[in-house]
């Protein structure tokens, strides 16, 4: 199998084990045996198990960002329809990835591997909302990237109340879609 096949079935594997049994069980070991491959294997495409859920991570990530950029060329043609799209795409991300999301995003909480790359997520994220962004409504410098931010950590509560079962897709939809116009508006 070519090798970013092997790695995505990997991914899709560890997904899997995360989905049914959560985070703890889930080492380089399990990953191997339940995908039908060699530990060697595994440890060759992640390196270590905080490697493995830092790829998984990006995995969820990646797919978001695709579906963010493919409903960005086909629907973007107000600031409210961009708002809609980013809004959307977020909360659907975390609830594709379903539970194994936040989990994973926990088991990695105390690492500082995880720290440098939480950091350089939420700043893909505004480098990604900001050219979205341009087109209508200005956001200059760094004052520019602390609202956009903070629109990230609202999407981040949102996303995970809806996952949780606390909220509905749409109720977190909505929710973020009004603080993000509020926070882009001009008052």
């Amino acid at each position: 199998m070519p090798r970013d096949q092997r790695r995505n079935q990997l991914l899709e594997t560890a997904a899997a084990i995360v989905r049914a049994e959560g985070t703890d069980a889930l080492t380089l070991a399990r990953l191997a045996e339940q995908a039908g491959v060699t530990k060697p294997i595994a440890y060759e495409h992640f390196g270590t198990r905080a490697g493995l859920l830092i790829a998984l991570y990006r995995y969820f990530d990646a797919r978001q960002a695709q579906a963010v950029e493919t409903a960005l060329a086909a629907q973007a043609r107000t600031l409210e329809d961009v708002v809609e799209i980013l809004s959307a795409a977020y909360v659907d991300c975390v609830l594709q990835a379903g539970p194994e999301f936040g989990a994973i995003a926990a088991a990695l909480a105390a690492s500082e591997e995880m720290d440098d790359f939480r950091q350089a997520l939420r700043e893909g994220y505004v480098d990604q909302y900001l050219a979205a962004l341009a087109k209508f409504v200005p956001l200059p410098g760094p004052e520019g990237r602390a609202v956009l931010l903070g629109v990230i950590g609202a999407a981040d509560i949102l996303s995970q109340t809806a996952a949780a079962g606390r909220m509905s897709r749409a109720e977190a939809i909505a929710a973020l879609s009004r603080i993000m116009l509020g926070a882009l508006r001009p008052s």
